[in-house]
């Protein structure tokens, strides 16, 4: 009885398995979609991210110190609006829009809007959301459950805009039911040299859809996030002078 030959089985990668069972999964979680358009943030920190981007048209959840929460998140709602309208939404009014001018935004396209009560202020950033002349919504927003978070994620689908929801770090506040990103940020000790408007920040990477956890240590120079190792590496290079003409020194 002949045998039958025997016959070498090729078997798929666990790279390829891995790929193939994200690429599924993303198709059914949208995420090709919601990725197709984003905004660059630094070089380095786009590596980390699915689209070398952040992603817009939909919820991004940003908390840590104040200032350093809505300089960051204006910073990013510059990137986003060229010529459309950012909306700034809170329960008050400790809002200081001149705070954001080194950050390249263009205040003549910033609305605040002060809503106390925190149905008013909900209604507010949906409908901000669903109009097509807006271009991003920060709301300062300490906890949303599923439900409002997927309302906001469809209003934000249906007309491209982005949203920024801005909390805090302390005990009281609840990271939201759902977002694409999850940012924390908190401010940092410059390096020697640095002038006072360029910030320093520790941005943490708390979760992405289609990514892991990371963490950067960045200070804003010349319009954009450089690396903060960079900088200290840059800053403690020795300075080169050029060589006295006389060797006399004069002092004064």
């Amino acid at each position: 009885m002949l045998s039958a030959p025997n016959q070498q089985v090729h078997l798929p990668s666990r790279q390829a398995v891995l790929a193939d069972l994200k690429e599924k999964v993303g198709s059914l979680e949208g995420t090709p979609r919601r990725f197709a358009r984003t905004i660059p943030i630094s070089d380095f920190i786009d590596d980390a991210l699915p689209a070398r981007g952040l992603p817009l048209g939909c919820v991004h959840e940003i908390k840590g110190n104040p200032a350093a929460v809505i300089a960051f998140s204006g910073l990013l709602s510059a990137r986003i609006a060229r010529t459309g309208t950012v909306l700034y939404v809170a329960p008050d009014r400790h809002f200081y829009p001149l705070g954001l001018l080194p950050y390249g935004v263009n205040l003549q396209h910033w609305i605040h809007i002060c809503a106390h009560r925190q149905q008013d202020l909900v209604w507010t950033v949906l409908e901000a959301l669903r109009c097509p002349q807006v271009n991003a919504v920060l709301a300062v927003m300490q906890q949303a459950d599923l439900t409002l978070c997927r309302r906001l994620q469809l209003a934000a689908e249906s007309s491209g805009a982005t949203a920024f929801l801005l909390g805090n770090t302390a005990p009281v506040s609840v990271s939201l039911a759902s977002a694409i990103t999850r940012w924390r940020i908190a401010p940092l000790k410059g390096v020697s040299g640095q002038a006072f408007d360029q910030a320093a920040w520790r941005l943490k990477l708390l979760y992405c859809r289609g990514s892991r956890p990371d963490m950067w240590d960045v200070v804003y120079r010349n319009g954009r996030l450089e690396s903060l190792i960079a900088a200290s590496e840059i800053a403690a290079r020795p300075v080169q002078r050029q060589a006295l003409a006389s060797e006399k020194v004069l002092a004064g």
